[in-house]
């Protein structure tokens, strides 16, 4: 017994030795196989896939068969193996592969035959739908991918079934107003799951040539399903990208009112219309939750304020500043104080307020009231709002010439804000004020100190304010070209016009070769625009660009230019011009993010 047993204990052994052997060689031979296909040594492929397939039909080996054949341009064999192989398996994609090489030869006739009989007649499952729509669509036949699917939806009775997949194709054929219908049909198989990427999708194919047939979709669909959210929103979204932004409007209401968002989407939607500078639309959204939904909403305040500041930047957008359209958010800040109570919950609209009153309207006394109320107890406030009212109150008392107050204001911020921007602002604050004292080399102690290490606007400020003192104070043995400059310069910061005008005259006729000349002629400029005599102000930019381009003022002499014929004049064609002149011209300034944003809306429309 113990010898029979052995006996068999060989045989299985010698048995489980040869088929590890065999599985091994074979690993071998594959690994081979894809190396040369790889390499496109397709002869040596073609011999070892043939020798593999032999062993059993399989799939990956017949299409890097059939792959081979064609690479050597032996069609005839292809299409004659793939005939064999067809009768052998019933798989469809063995005459999908033999379809593909007849059109290969020129014979379209057969290749769509085999084509149709395979869709109509030999796909069974989905299993068998997925393989045979995915290499149809990779393979760019389109039209028979697409019957491949709309085939299975009705073999399925799914009517969202494949949609993906038949949007995909009817985007690529141009059928825009049919692929959107199909992206919402995949949103409809799952509305919480797929509602991202129908959306995405559709605002991604979107294009002025396109967004017609996409809206008719749309709205077809809307009209169908009124109460559905998920399309409303995307509707929104797609006349917020094509900015159709009325419509946009009329949807985000509507949104609002079917699902009682409390104005959240109109609120968004007003922000988005500010960011585009379409503050009449954007001020409509801000009405809607102020007279619609009044103080039920939670975005009451929010909306008022967010109106008195669309009435603030609506001025900024012009040049010069609109000083009417400031007097109008001065005013729109006052009511809304009015009503809501001066409080520091309500910091920003009183600090927004208090600069435009102190900057632009000359209003000084009112503005350091509501600055002193507003910073009378430093525990109501953040740190930063603190330091940042306190700040401007000691811009008015400069204003105002009460130099020691302004001292002791920026020294105490400068020192309690060490290394913070406000602490940079206000040693920034401290440098201005030794410089209009005429006490150059402080100011330039303290320029030194923040110049590198701060924000890009505050370290341009102090790397000009430096410039200026530096170029004119090197070479000379007085400084009373400066003195005068420092002074106008400070006029000019009191919103005396005239006065600094004269002394600016003054020190031109009296230092008519001083290394000061462009800065004159940029502080002219400056006053001209405050006082909205544009033909003047041009006439010294043009001077600075003609004389001295490529000193401290050139890039904020073609950059304002630019901006004077984009905003103010209109002429987009010229801003263009400038804008373009610019880049190539101050490839390095601080406006060229700005520059480049303008050229690309200009370019827009």
């Amino acid at each position: 017994m113990r010898t029979v047993f052995m006996k068999k204990l060989a045989i299985a052994l010698v048995l489980f030795l040869g088929t590890n052997l065999v599985v091994a060689q074979v690993s071998q031979e594959v690994k081979l196989a894809e190396r040369y296909y790889e390499d496109g040594e397709f002869e040596s492929a073609l011999d070892l896939y043939l020798k593999l397939n032999r062993r059993g039909i399989n799939e990956d080996y017949i299409k890097k068969i059939a792959s081979c054949y064609e690479n050597l341009n032996q069609y005839d064999e292809a299409i004659k193996f793939l005939t064999k192989t067809s009768k052998k398996s019933d798989r469809p994609i063995f005459p999908v592969l033999k379809a593909s090489i007849l059109e290969k030869t020129g014979d379209l006739k057969g290749a769509d035959k085999i084509y149709e009989e395979v869709i109509n007649k030999k796909l069974r499952n989905d299993g068998d739908f997925i393989q045979i729509g995915s290499f149809l669509y990779q393979a760019g036949k389109l039209e028979w991918a697409l019957q491949t699917y709309l085939k299975a939806r009705r073999k399925g009775r799914d009517e969202y079934a494949f949609a993906n997949e038949i949007a995909n194709i009817y985007a690529q054929q141009g059928e825009f107003g049919k692929a959107t219908t199909e992206y919402l049909n995949l949103y409809f198989q799952d509305k919480r799951g797929n509602y991202n990427t129908s959306n995405l999708s559709i605002l991604n194919m979107a294009s002025p040539s396109n967004q017609d047939e996409i809206e008719t979709a749309l709205l077809r669909a809307v009209d169908r399903e009124p109460s559905e959210k998920g399309l409303r929103n995307i509707l929104y979204e797609f006349y917020v990208l094509t900015e159709n932004f009325m419509e946009a409007f009329i949807q985000v209401k509507s949104i609002d009112k079917l699902y009682r968002e409390d104005g959240l989407r109109v609120f968004q939607f007003g922000e988005t219309m500010r960011n585009n500078k379409n503050y009449d639309l954007s001020d409509k959204a801000f009405d809607y939750i102020i007279q619609k939904l009044k103080d039920n909403s939670q975005f009451f305040f929010q909306a008022h304020f967010q109106k008195a500041i669309n009435a603030e930047l609506k001025a900024f957008d012009n040049i010069p500043v609109d000083l009417e359209s400031i007097q109008a958010a001065v005013e729109a800040y006052e009511d809304l104080l009015k009503e809501f109570g001066r409080k520091p919950a309500f910091y920003e609209p009183i600090y927004r307020m208090s600069k435009l009153m102190v900057f632009y309207l000359d209003q000084l006394d009112g503005a350091k009231q509501e600055l002193e109320l507003l910073t009378a107890s430093r525990q109501s406030l953040t740190d930063e709002n603190w330091a940042e009212a306190r700040i401007l109150l000691g811009d008015i008392h400069l204003i105002q010439q009460e130099f020691n107050k302004a001292k002791l204001i920026f020294t105490e911020v400068s020192d309690l804000f060490q290394d913070r921007q406000l602490g940079a602002l206000a040693k920034y604050k401290l440098a201005q004020l030794a410089y209009y004292k005429g006490e150059f080399n402080l100011s330039q102690a303290l320029l030194s100190a923040i110049k590198d290490n701060t924000s890009n606007d505050i370290s341009n400020d102090a790397i000009k304010l430096n410039l200026t003192i530096l170029d004119n104070t090197g070479l000379d043995t007085t400084t009373t070209a400066l003195e005068m400059f420092a002074t106008a310069q400070l006029l000019t910061y009191q919103r005396k016009y005239d006065s600094s005008l004269n002394m600016l005259d003054s020190l031109a006729l009296k230092f008519s070769d001083h290394p000061l000349a462009d800065e004159i002629l940029w502080e002219k400029a400056t006053i001209f625009l405050k006082q909205n005599d544009l033909d003047r102000a041009m006439g010294y930019i043009d001077r600075i660009l003609e004389l001295f381009p490529y000193d401290i003022y050139g890039d904020d002499a073609l950059y304002t230019k630019a901006r004077i014929y984009d905003f103010t004049l209109k002429d987009k064609d010229q801003a263009m011009k400038y804008y373009l002149q610019f880049l190539s011209t101050y490839p390095g300034s601080l406006f060229s993010v700005e520059v480049r944003k303008r050229i690309r809306k200009l370019r827009e429309g």
